[in-house]
C-alpha cells in the first residue's frame, strides 16, 4: 500500500526533494534521451533494458532527472498532472531496495480511469495492481519538510483507490537476470501507469489510518490484503 494524493488544480512542479536530487551523475541531454526512451517504450508497449546496467553510475537524483524530463514531454504533449505518488511507504520495503525515503511519482489525467470502468488490457506491458488510499487535497503541499499535521489539515478526504504498475523498464533483464533496482524504478515514474478511485470518502481524522485494511479480490477470490498499520509516517510526508 502506497499513497496518492491528488489536488483539484493541475500542478507542473518536478519531483523529487533537495536532498534526492543533490548530485547527479550523468549529463542533461542522458535524462533527456533516457526519457524519450522511455515515452516510446510506453507508446510501443516495449520496456527498455534497465538504465542502471547501461548508466551503473546513476545516482538518485539522475533518476528524478529522467523522470522530470518524461514529464516535460507529456506535459508538451498536452496532459495535465493529476497529483503524486508517494510509494515505497514501508520501512521494510525501502530497507529492501536500499532507499532511506519515499519513492515519489506523478499522476496524470490521462490514466484516471472511473470506478466500475473496463480496462483495456493492451494498454499496458506487464501490469499490476495495488491497493491504496488516494488523499484528496483542497490545499497544495509544497516544501521539504511538510509533516504528518499538515499533511492532514490540507486533506479534504479520504477515499479506497487501486494503483496500475506497469514496467517501461524491464523489471528482470533477459540477459543478466538481474532485478531492476530502484533508480530503474524512479526513471519509470515510481511504475505508475494508471489509477482509479471510488467508495466512500471519509476524513482523515473520522477513522485511526494505522488500521485501515484492504481487501484485493479477483474473480470473487481474495488474492491480498494489506494492513496500513505496516506503512510509515513517510507515506505522507512530502
Amino acid at each position: 500500500m502506497a499513497d496518492l494524493l491528488l489536488h483539484a488544480q493541475t500542478i507542473s512542479q518536478p519531483v523529487g526533494s533537495a536532498k534526492m536530487l543533490a548530485s547527479p551523475k550523468l549529463p542533461r541531454h542522458m535524462h533527456e534521451h533516457a526519457a524519450a526512451e522511455l515515452q516510446q517504450a510506453e507508446r510501443n508497449r516495449s520496456p527498455v533494458r534497465q538504465l542502471s546496467i547501461r548508466h551503473p553510475e546513476m545516482t538518485i537524483a539522475d533518476a528524478y532527472e529522467i523522470q522530470n524530463a518524461w514529464l516535460r514531454l507529456k506535459l508538451a504533449e498536452g496532459q495535465k498532472i493529476r497529483g503524486r505518488k508517494v510509494g515505497l511507504t514501508s520501512r521494510a520495503t525501502r530497507d529492501a531496495v536500499g532507499i532511506d525515503d519515499s519513492d515519489l511519482g506523478t499522476l496524470f489525467d490521462n490514466t484516471l480511469y472511473a470506478d466500475g470502468a473496463v480496462i483495456p488490457f493492451a494498454n499496458f506491458i506487464e501490469p499490476k495492481i495495488e491497493v491504496e488510499l488516494a488523499f484528496i487535497l483542497k490545499e497544495p503541499l509544497s516544501g521539504p519538510n511538510v509533516d504528518f499535521l499538515q499533511v492532514l489539515r490540507a486533506t479534504e478526504s479520504v477515499v479506497p483507490a487501486m494503483e496500475i504498475l506497469d514496467a517501461r523498464i524491464h523489471r528482470i533483464d533477459p540477459d543478466t537476470k538481474r532485478q531492476r533496482t530502484v533508480i530503474d524504478t524512479i526513471s519509470d515514474n515510481a511504475a505508475n501507469a494508471g489509477f482509479l478511485i471510488g467508495g466512500r470518502p471519509f476524513k482523515p481524522d473520522d477513522v485511526d489510518l494505522r488500521w485501515v485494511s484492504a481487501f484485493c479480490l479477483r474473480n470473487g477470490e481474495v488474492i491480498e490484503t494489506v494492513c496500513r498499520q505496516n506503512i510509515s509516517d513517510l507515506g505522507l510526508a512530502i
